[in-house]
């Protein structure tokens, strides 16, 4: 109780107003009725009125109304307060929101907020190979069936309007990862220098570094189960999910730029060529892209990216290795036991000084049509080698929407968005969600001085192989969270082994994700 008011929780400022408007009044009542009587009264003395009494009549009113006078102000200084408290509740009271699936919490001030996020993605994919598994040892024999590609939950949000921050954890993988945290980070977004629109934002912690285009589009947004191959190489060798790093991040309406310190990560298992991969490693990764063209239904992005590891990991392999390998842009395979047998390209732990990745990227977005590509090399320095070995990649991908939905650029990440659907899958009311028809030719070589088949591999010489991968997606979207992925992949690997066997593989697949997200 304030001032004689009860607050109750959702009571407004102009509640408060209106009952000071009716006590203002009331008192102005009394006022002036104590006046009228003090009136009638002195005209009813049928006596003469001395002097004195007068005197006493006159400072028994003014007394009065100084007691009126006070009792007003108490009531002005009550109802500020009160209405000062209103305004409090109010802005301290939470906001609950369940916006596309995903619960939000947040202040009416927007100074303090979470939201619980979560991925789950399910594959399942069948392998369909020749007869030559049986005559061959060096053929492998992909093991079809379902994982969790990704089982992520977590929490998100900001802390006193310009601190942000990030807590993930992880129980998918793509079948013999371990569980365990995907990301944990604290970012400041409050200073906004030379004019920009967007503050620039300075994170630290465990988070996924991105160092390409096809790694800046959310893997929740991609076309296909998973990204090209050499985006995939470049992405875990010099970033990836869980690196601890330290990055800057700015962007306008049209232009994007992020420069990052990386460390080891958060878990080294998948990627190692022995354990350990990113152990003592330290690198850095700079990345710059624009819209330099944007119409109303229309926009062309070019980027560029340089990715480099300075120090690198100590493991198992030996001093200062490294190791370039990829999958065949599909995880659910991992023959029993171990990770490492999927991967159909593949260099070798070998050692070195420093390694390197550079590319340059586009992509067109016109109304409901879709392309994007990209190109990287990677080089390695080896000190007392024969030779520095360099090996590149490349793709170009695709997509029509049936349905009409657009894929936008995305300033922030320097990216495009993926499809939302006009109208969410409702069959009584003739809606189903949108549609989608998607292609993709990637090709990675991680070859360098090979020789000739018959003969030992060249002094200095690598033979990862050449990965050649064609797919066609088709993607539907129920709705803003719940998406389903048919991919039919083509694969073609050429590789000669050290006395220059062929032991490479032709296979196709088909793969379908369910995911869900919020």
């Amino acid at each position: 109780m304030v001032g004689g008011l009860l607050i109750q929780e959702g009571q407004t400022g102009l509640n408060v107003f209106g009952e000071l408007e009716m006590r203002l009044r009331a008192l102005a009542v009394l006022s002036v009725s104590w006046l009228a009587l003090a009136g009638v009264a002195a005209a009813q003395e049928s006596a003469p009125v001395t002097d004195e009494v007068r005197d006493a009549r006159i400072r028994e009113l003014e007394q009065r109304l100084e007691e009126l006078a006070g009792q007003l102000s108490d009531l002005k200084e009550s109802a500020a307060a009160d209405s000062a408290d209103v305004r409090r509740i109010q802005t301290e009271q939470t906001q609950v929101t369940l916006a596309n699936g995903r619960p939000a919490f947040a202040t009416s001030d927007g100074a303090f907020r979470a939201a619980i996020r979560g991925v789950f993605q399910f594959d399942a994919a069948q392998y369909v190979q020749d007869d030559s598994l049986s005559t061959s040892a060096s053929v492998q024999d992909l093991n079809s069936g379902a994982n969790f590609r990704r089982a992520r939950i977590g929490i998100e949000g900001t802390v006193y309007r310009d601190w942000n921050y990030a807590l993930t954890y992880e129980a998918g993988g793509s079948g013999v990862e371990a569980a365990g945290l995907q990301q944990a980070w604290i970012e400041y977004a409050g200073w906004k220098p030379f004019g920009l629109t967007a503050p620039v934002r300075f994170r630290a912690g465990a988070f996924a570094v991105e160092n390409t285009l096809e790694g800046a589009t959310s893997n929740t947004d991609q076309l296909f189960l998973e990204r090209p191959s050499v985006a995939e190489l470049v992405r875990g060798q010099f970033g990836g999910d869980g690196r601890n790093a330290f990055g800057v991040y700015a962007n306008g309406d049209r232009l994007t730029l992020s420069a990052i310190v990386t460390g080891s990560t958060l878990s080294n298992a998948d990627v190692s060529p022995a354990g350990n991969a990113n152990d003592e490693a330290f690198g850095y990764v700079a990345r710059v892209g624009a819209l330099v063209l944007r119409g109303e239904n229309s926009g062309l992005h070019l980027g560029a990216n340089y990715s480099a590891t300075t120090q690198l990991a100590d493991s198992s392999a030996g001093p200062n290795t490294i190791q370039f390998r990829e999958r065949p842009e599909l995880r659910v395979d991992s023959n029993g036991t171990s990770n490492a047998a999927q991967r159909l390209v593949d260099t070798g732990a070998f050692t070195a000084e420093n390694a390197r990745a550079y590319g340059v990227e586009a992509g067109y977005q016109f109304k409901n049509w879709f392309v994007t590509s990209e190109w990287q090399q990677i080089e390695a320095d080896r000190p007392g080698a024969p030779r520095d070995p360099t090996f590149n990649g490349y793709y170009v991908q695709g997509a029509w929407t049936i349905t009409g939905e657009q894929h936008k650029w995305n300033a922030v990440s320097g990216g495009f968005a993926g499809v939302r659907p006009a109208n969410a899958f409702d069959p009584r009311n003739d809606h189903w969600g949108a549609f989608e028809v998607a292609a993709r030719y990637s090709f990675l070589d991680l070859n360098d001085n090979e020789g000739v088949a018959g003969a030992a591999t060249p002094a200095g010489g690598f033979r990862g192989g050449e990965q050649t991968i064609t797919t066609i997606g088709l993607n539907w979207y129920p709705n803003n969270v719940v998406r389903l992925l048919l991919d039919l992949q083509d694969v073609e690997v050429d590789r000669l082994n050290g006395v220059g066997a062929q032991i490479g593989q032709d296979y196709q697949a088909l793969a379908l994700r369910t995911q869900v997200s919020f």
